[in-house]
């Protein structure tokens, strides 16, 4: 995941909430405390809590901006597959190389939720909008595979697409049990499986 938010020059909210992409990212949301991402980010305290008057807050917009970068990749992803069998590989391919990435720990929407359990209905309810948004999208990428007779229409597209993002989000939790980079390359046979023999039940 990018953590520059533009090329431009960036004011002090941008900055704050670039800092927090990369601390997030790096050290867990948990255990990265705001008197840290003043800091490094050279804002004022006060800079700070007019933007964001609590770490929820920022917490939210951390999900909000990784929402973003998620669907720009998934699109792009998507334009430059023939089909879906492509795009999972491709998809597998980036996972791999943010792998390689010793800043890059993982699905952020499972980490944090993992890490604030029910404690934040905020941040909570933004995981929650943005994996149904990133299941939406593999819905729609899927119905239209499905029309070109890419996949079949046996199961609807919306439960193919939880499917597939299941094992995306599995995968990663192998990797991140076992540190074994070669648990991503399980992502497209356990796709492939549930696209090309789908089950209803």
């Amino acid at each position: 995941m990018k953590t520059k938010l533009s090329s431009r020059e960036t004011g002090p909210k941008d900055r704050i909430l670039e800092t927090a992409v990369r601390l997030f990212q790096l050290q867990g949301f948990g255990n990265t405390g705001i008197n840290q991402i003043i800091q490094e980010s050279k804002t004022a305290k006060a800079s700070f809590y007019d933007y964001f008057p609590s770490k929820d807050a920022l917490g939210r917009a951390y999900i909000e901006f990784y929402g973003k970068e998620q669907i720009v990749l998934l699109e792009k992803l998507k334009a430059r597959s023939k089909n879906a069998k492509e795009f999972i590989q491709a998809w597998t391919q980036i996972l791999r190389r943010q792998a390689r990435n010793s800043q890059f720990a993982g699905c952020p929407m499972a980490n944090i939720a993992a890490q604030i359990a029910s404690t934040s209905l905020p941040i909570s309810e933004e995981v929650k909008k943005l994996t149904q948004r990133t299941i939406d999208f593999l819905a729609v990428y899927l119905k239209e595979a499905q029309s070109k007779g890419q996949v079949p229409k046996a199961v609807d597209s919306q439960i193919l697409a939880r499917r597939v993002f299941a094992c995306y989000e599995g995968v990663l939790q192998i990797w991140k049990l076992t540190g074994k980079i070669s648990a991503l390359d399980d992502l497209p046979g356990m796709a492939e499986a549930i696209l090309k023999y789908p089950t209803k039940d």
